[in-house]
């Protein structure tokens, strides 16, 4: 049995590394395109991004190649009767699919830590990355379409040509107040220290609210959320590692609780003073509001613990399920079995997870109904499990 599962879990770890590494390629070559597009960042940020975008997209690359190896490997274990041979010698499926189990029990807790890692390094170095190049990506921006304009529309730049590092007959449109500075040249500056980046001018003439004067210089600052968006301090539960969570769930509960006496403190005096009508101040609505939109975010922060954990354990179930489906179909070839269980993941397993997460964020379902697509192909699972060993 030794050498048995010595062979399974060594051919299936070689066909998994193969389709790892090429899913995850061609992952990290979308997102680094994209970001490039989008954001036109320059290709030495870009390269710096690459072992940030290994981790942000091994968490999403990592079930599926693992079901596309495992129906691979047993479909082709079934095609070829090796299955049928291993059973003649009176050796039923689950002692051989016990140790591919046990990997998908590793493969899990792997995973949770890859999205973890994914959340709290992986994500938080790409849009770092971005910040820290927000100079590079103004210049990349000017160079290629000669005109830039801040997220709030308060700043224009138009310019004749970038060289190097320096821009050429730039003009700057301001919103407030309404102006136009015209200049022989500029240069720009980063102060991560003050969040701004300062276009420094030479040589302005500056036209605005029936004024015109000439000077030698001048100088505007722009602040740096307007060219990148710093999704770093995004507040958002998914944007969270899971120490992060627990300390804004504290913080949440404690503000709670808090609003709650302050509530009750209000309508007891209320109450005592015979001013019932008191209940319905809008300083006791203000509360209530802000109750409300606490509590929504603490069941989204309980959701995403389970949430995170049911996504990374779909690894085990991918194999639970995957593993007996392509034995049962007894089809060497392997695009069939894959097929046939990728569409129902697909259709079936992601709706179902969707539902659950949905329904854990606005609180009418439970927070682990999140495991209800996991339960699912389980269930699943295990008919094709007793259907491989009677048969």
């Amino acid at each position: 049995m030794k050498t048995i599962h010595r062979y399974i879990i060594w051919e299936l770890l070689v066909t998994f590394l193969i389709a790892f590494i090429a899913m995850t390629t061609l992952l990290i070559i979308g997102v680094l395109v994209e970001k490039a597009l989008s954001k036109n960042v320059p290709i030495i940020p870009i390269v710096r991004m690459i072992p940030y975008a290994v981790v942000e997209t091994s968490r999403i690359s990592l079930p599926m190649t693992l079901l596309l190896a495992v129906t691979t490997f047993f479909a082709k274990m079934s095609g070829n009767n090796e299955v049928i041979a291993l059973k003649s010698l009176g050796i039923p499926p689950y002692a051989f699919l016990l140790p591919v189990m046990v990997l998908g029990i590793f493969v899990s807790l792997f995973a949770v830590w890859l999205n973890e890692m994914a959340v709290t390094w992986g994500r938080t170095g790409i849009n770092t990355v971005i910040y820290l190049s927000a100079e590079d990506i103004l210049l990349e921006q000017l160079r290629k379409n000669h005109t830039f304009e801040t997220e709030s529309h308060d700043i224009t730049i138009m310019v004749k040509g970038v060289e190097n590092r320096r821009l050429i007959s730039p003009i700057i449109t301001l919103k407030k107040p309404p102006s136009s500075i015209e200049a022989q040249s500029a240069e720009l500056k980063i102060n991560f220290t003050e969040q701004t980046l300062t276009v420094l001018l030479n040589n302005v003439k500056v036209e605005g609210a029936g004024a015109k004067y000439t000077g030698h210089d001048r100088i505007i600052p722009i602040a740096l959320p307007q060219i990148v968006h710093d999704t770093n301090a995004d507040p958002s539960v998914s944007n969270m590692g899971f120490k992060q969570l627990t300390a804004d769930a504290d913080t949440i509960q404690e503000n709670l609780d808090k609003k709650r006496r302050i509530i009750a403190a209000q309508k007891v005096f209320a109450a005592g003073m015979g001013t019932v009508d008191a209940w319905s101040t809008p300083q006791i609505k203000q509360l209530n509001n802000d109750n409300q939109m606490l509590l929504k975010r603490l069941k989204r922060i309980t959701a995403e613990y389970p949430r995170r954990w049911a996504t990374s354990f779909s690894c085990f179930f991918f194999i639970w399920l995957g593993a007996p489906l392509a034995i049962w179909m007894k089809k060497a070839d392997i695009f069939s079995s894959f097929f046939a269980c990728f569409i129902p993941v697909l259709l079936f397993y992601y709706p179902l997870l969707m539902y659950g997460l949905t329904g854990a964020k606005n609180g009418s379902l439970p927070a682990n109904s999140v495991w209800i697509a996991n339960l699912c192909l389980g269930i699943i699972g295990l008919w094709f499990m007793r259907r491989i060993h009677r048969y």
